[in-house]
């Protein structure tokens, strides 16, 4: 059950991001993580994903199908809504809610520090550890207090690159991170022979008041994650691959114009 707590919302809002163990121990909850992985694994034994845009790279994106609003009905159903409104002062029904995840596939390498899309609309995102999350699979890495202000990628790599305040983030099955979609972060290299997978719950705010869920699909689906299988993004992540420091200076250069 989510509980109001002064001190999490102190944390949340100095960090960017709160960590919570409260469903470790519950079996509804372990039983929907069981019934999204099992479909998660048919579908990678059934279908080809070498094509996609990140894949050799190491990570893609997943589309949950029926198994997102069946986590996003049990937390409603464990004070969730109360929470979400007392950690980030804003009415959860100013926000859509989205779909997602995380695959991060085994000698995946390190992504690219990011922020999760422009700095407006506000964007909060839940991610559930769907398996254990330690040094050895794939962490996500987060800068602390990176959240706070924009910050164009210039800036972030003066700024923060060599910062002290990056810290990875260990979770055990179940456990559950929220975190604002402006904190700087990326994902790490899965040193492990076993995929690693990440559930994530997006809500982005939007002038219409409403939770209703768009592209509804019961089907969970695995797609390309930040590189498109078409030829544009193959080179890119190419580049990504063998000639990194490239892809930081053009990223650079970009984000002085902007």
């Amino acid at each position: 059950m989510f509980n109001f707590n002064k001190n999490e919302n102190s944390i949340y809002e100095n960090q960017g991001y709160i960590k919570l163990d409260l469903f470790k121990q519950n079996d509804e909850f372990q039983e929907l993580i069981e019934h999204f992985k099992e479909e998660l694994f048919l579908n990678l034994k059934s279908n080809n994903i070498s094509n996609l845009g990140g894949f050799r790279s190491g990570n893609l994106n997943i589309n949950p199908g029926k198994h997102g609003p069946k986590f996003m009905n049990f937390l409603k159903l464990n004070n969730f809504t109360e929470y979400f409104e007392s950690l980030t002062g804003d009415k959860l029904q100013d926000y859509e809610i989205l779909y997602g995840g995380n695959l991060n596939l085994p000698k995946s390498k390190n992504q690219l520090f990011h922020t999760d899309g422009n700095w407006d609309p506000r964007m909060i995102i839940l991610n559930i550890a769907t398996s254990k999350i330690d040094t050895s699979n794939g962490p996500m890495e987060v800068v602390n207090f990176s959240h706070k202000q924009f910050i164009p990628y210039w800036l972030f790599l003066i700024k923060y690159f060599l910062s002290k305040n990056k810290k990875k983030i260990m979770l055990e099955q179940g456990d559950i991170l929220i975190r604002e979609h402006r904190l700087w972060h990326r994902g790490t290299s899965n040193k492990s022979l076993q995929n690693r997978e990440m559930l994530g719950i997006m809500f982005l705010k939007t002038k219409a008041k409403t939770t209703q869920i768009k592209k509804k699909i019961d089907t969970l689906k695995i797609y390309d994650n930040m590189y498109d299988a078409n030829f544009k993004g193959k080179l890119k992540e190419f580049i990504f691959l063998y000639f990194k420091f490239i892809l930081v200076l053009y990223k650079s250069i970009n984000s002085l114009k902007k």
